[in-house]
């Protein structure tokens, strides 16, 4: 094959190599057809509960970690 069109197809590839990591980078992502303000709230009530941890609990002070030594 000639120069040329190894340059031609080599640019080619990279072009869409750029375009495919653009669109997965920057396009915005949509919400699922089934989603709901009210299914969204419900996760993060979810998320919420898993890491939020108690909020009636004082841990202020706490307690002084031992070391393992």
């Amino acid at each position: 094959m000639s120069r040329a069109i190894v340059m031609a197809l080599s640019a080619g590839a990279l072009v869409v190599v750029v375009l495919t990591i653009t669109w997965f980078v920057v396009a915005p992502v949509s919400e699922p057809a089934g989603s709901t303000p009210t299914a969204n709230e419900e996760r993060g009530k979810e998320a919420n509960d898993f890491l939020g941890g108690d909020p009636h609990r004082n841990v202020r002070g706490g307690q002084e970690m031992k070391p393992r030594w």
